[in-house]
């Protein structure tokens, strides 16, 4: 029986040091997380920049030329065109979608003096491709309307599919 106290008083004492090193630990872990969720951080905040005064501009499409529909356009020297299958583009704002389709003739206009001043080799790499798309950006915000300040709510992409470049005699 002795034996047994000895035991109990062991396992007593080892339990209540235990207890008394966890359980405060938990509990200024748990006030510590308290305090600093209800007073937040330390930083004070700053005066507004424009970027956080203007809102976050969203990706709106806007079809000029229909899947499907086969635009043709003219290259440099008149003896070939381009097949178009599709140009979309992506716009920032509503405004501009709607001025999209109000000058849908200017724009394809443009389009046809940009395609006229291309060659074949120049539609044939990825380098030429990308500086047509970023032709056909520009020129769409200068129709538009959405130049300087005004073309970060204007055309953002555009995707353009070439079914095929052909001669024509």
């Amino acid at each position: 029986m002795p034996d047994e106290v000895q035991q109990e008083k062991k396992k007593g004492g080892l339990g209540s040091i235990l207890g008394m090193i966890i359980i405060p630990a938990v509990v200024a872990f748990g006030a510590t997380f308290a305090v600093l969720f209800v007073l937040g951080s330390n930083v004070l905040p700053s005066k507004k920049t424009d970027q956080q005064l203007t809102p976050v501009p969203v990706e709106i499409k806007a079809v000029i030329i229909q899947p499907g529909t086969y635009q043709t356009f003219m290259l440099k020297g008149g003896k070939e065109v381009a097949v178009i299958d599709s140009l979309t583009v992506t716009v920032a704002s509503d405004a501009c979608r709607a001025t999209i389709a109000e000058r849908h003739d200017r724009i394809m206009d443009g389009l046809m003096l940009i395609f006229l001043s291309k060659e074949r080799s120049e539609l044939n790499t990825v380098a030429g491709i990308e500086l047509l798309k970023k032709q056909i950006r520009s020129m769409i915000n200068e129709v538009t309307g959405f130049t300087g300040d005004r073309e970060r709510l204007g055309v953002i992409g555009v995707y353009l599919y070439i079914k095929a470049i052909s001669s024509v005699e």
